[in-house]
């Protein structure tokens, strides 16, 4: 008997001990090659292809510092475990190119230098204890650093971008160079001399004042040069992509280097108006008809001579006179027409964190689908649009901000794009074509000064283009249309279009790989409410289906297992009477022989 326990309690140590061991060994086997099983909708949690190439190209160890405070609040654990698992994929696919560590500022003065140097601030934060809020002070940021160069995601906020986020700072200090960003410069009087234009009275607004917002703000991540292309020269091929700011005077030999540079590779960002918004004699709309939209067209994206009024839009200041004093009077006006966050595309990470937008006097974008069956592989999507409360009006409209504004009927209202993303294998316009001249004027530019422009007949009016051809299609192209081409100036840079922009230059400029991936939206799984307007019986029946019929489900299941289990109760009854009565018979019949 004793030796039956014995050997019990030794088989349950050395269970014990192994189980102990397998854990241990599963613990360690998982910290050392981190796997996981994405069962979600869409693969929400991971990681991409194109970040997948980002780590593996890694040549050197890049370092991640996480600093998070050990006491946040408990509706920041998911966004902390979920980095945590991030991180730990991070590293797992880099290979041992990727350091991760985790910090605790609090307490550590060495600790908080660092967070703060790598531009990870100290916030606060508010939770609930004992049915009070209060505020706490923490870290939840992230310090990305690559030999001298570094980057931050000062807070973690926007789990849907955070992959985004994350592999863009490691580019950032990984790359060798540092990335050139073109601004075509205006032609409305560029390629009128000096002289002439002080006889004209006409002041020259360079493009680097009146987009000043566009290269203060890039140079600190590229190098921000502005393009002339008015002696006929190819716009530079190391430029990553080129902003276009308007185009009204744009003739056909900028219009050729446009193309020319797209279809080598280069990258488009352009901001074109369908109506021209002036203030000579107060404010009037005037129909653009310019190359600028006809070279858009062929790519399949039409800026529409129209206006865009919004229900959705911002404030203009109007002084007026009251006795002795001048005071400013906000007025809603609808030609400012304002996106909110339901207006980006949330699955583009260019704009799914973008919160809101400013565009003044912006036109529609819509799609041409003739000349899109004219490119090869070319998809599009928006980027942004007006809110549902959004109506279009001609060019000869009112403008005037002081006015009673006459709102259409719903039918009239609807959503309309603004901001358009295209992609893939597009034909040149120029295919077939001779090359324009230097020289060579689009019907607007014909005014009375062509006696004082005379002087320019000197000119070389075909540049170099003995070497030159024209290059017809381009593969894997990236064309972005805004329908605006002022939001971005210096009077109407708001800060969300600095940071639309910058993000927008981010998305295009660092690499392909940024382009490829995707923001990690989770989906609305509620029930389509225009269903429920319509009086369809399908928002009851998946309610049925969830309160009443799963549940009855498993108590079926229950119910027939208890049956079942009481079925074959009476058997086994049956069998112990039975193995009584056999012993019982054995034990009289051994009783018997013994008296006898």
């Amino acid at each position: 008997m004793k030796k039956q326990k014995l050997k019990s309690r030794t088989e349950a140590i050395v269970v014990t001990v192994a189980v102990i061991a397998v854990i241990a060994l599963a613990n360690y086997l998982s910290n050392r090659f981190f796997y996981r099983i994405d069962l979600t909708e869409n693969r929400q949690f991971t990681v991409s292809d194109a970040t997948k190439r980002v780590l593996r190209n890694l040549d050197d160890i890049v370092v991640i510092k996480a600093f998070f405070s050990k006491d946040l609040p408990p509706e920041t654990h998911i966004t902390v475990n979920t980095v945590r698992d991030l991180l730990a994929e991070y590293r797992n696919i880099a290979g041992g190119r990727l350091r991760v560590t985790w910090e605790d500022p609090a307490g550590n003065e060495e600790a908080i230098n660092l967070a703060r140097t790598l531009g990870v601030p100290e916030i606060t934060l508010q939770t609930v204890k004992r049915d009070k809020v209060e505020a706490m002070r923490g870290y939840m940021g992230i310090g990305i650093m690559y030999a001298d160069k570094s980057e931050s995601i000062p807070v973690v906020q926007n789990l849907a971008n955070l992959e985004y986020d994350l592999t863009q700072a490691i580019m950032k200090v990984k790359r060798s160079s540092i990335p050139k960003i073109g601004v075509l410069k205006s032609q409305s009087a560029d390629f009128i001399p000096p002289e002439i234009l002080g006889r004209m009275n006409m002041t020259e607004e360079t493009t680097e004042k009146r987009f000043t917002p566009i290269f203060e703000t890039l140079r600190h991540d590229y190098e921000v040069v502005a393009v002339d292309v008015s002696e006929g020269t190819a716009i530079d091929r190391e430029i990553r992509t080129l902003i276009i700011p308007g185009g009204e005077r744009f003739n056909a030999r900028t219009l050729f280097e446009i193309d020319q540079y797209f279809m080598n590779g280069g990258n488009l960002i352009v901001m074109a108006n369908g109506v021209n918004v002036t203030f000579h004699s107060g404010v009037r709309g005037t129909v653009q008809e310019t190359g600028m939209l006809d070279l858009l067209e062929h790519y399949g994206a039409r800026v529409e001579r129209n206006l865009i009024m919004d229900a959705s839009c911002g404030m203009v200041q109007i002084p007026r006179n009251v006795g002795f004093f001048t005071i400013n009077e906000r007025f809603p006006y609808p030609f400012f027409v304002r996106i909110f966050e339901g207006g980006f595309a949330s699955d583009n990470p260019a704009v799914s964190s973008q919160s809101e937008l400013m565009l003044a006097w912006p036109s529609s974008i819509t799609l041409v689908p003739d000349t899109l069956g004219l490119h090869q592989n070319v998809t599009a999507s928006t980027l942004f649009t007006s809110s549902v409360q959004s109506w279009e009006v001609t060019a000869n409209a009112d403008l005037n901000p002081q006015q009673e504004y006459h709102i259409p009927s719903e039918d009239r209202m609807r959503q309309h794009i603004l901001g358009l993303y295209l992609s893939g294998n597009f034909g040149s316009y120029f295919d077939g074509k001779p090359i324009p001249s230097v020289r060579e004027r689009s019907p607007e530019d014909e005014d009375d000064e062509e006696e004082e422009l005379t002087g320019l007949s000197q000119i070389n009016l075909h540049g170099n283009d003995r070497d030159r051809s024209v290059t017809p299609s381009n593969t894997g192209g990236h064309l972005v249309v805004i329908g605006d081409a002022n939001f971005i100036t210096a009077q109407n840079a708001t800060r969300p279009n600095v940071t639309f922009m910058l993000n927008l230059v981010d998305w295009l400029s660092l690499d392909n790989n940024l382009i490829a991936i995707r923001s990690r939206v989770l989906r609305d799984k509620t029930i389509n409410p225009n269903i429920l307007e319509e009086g369809s019986s399908k928002p009851n029946m998946i309610r049925f289906i969830n309160l009443l019929l799963m549940p009855v489900i498993v108590a079926a299941i229950g119910l027939f297992i208890s049956l079942r289990r009481r079925e074959s109760a009476p058997a086994a009854t049956a069998a112990v009477p039975t193995a009584d009565n056999n012993s019982a018979s054995t034990a009289d019949n051994k009783e018997n022989s013994d008296n006898g």
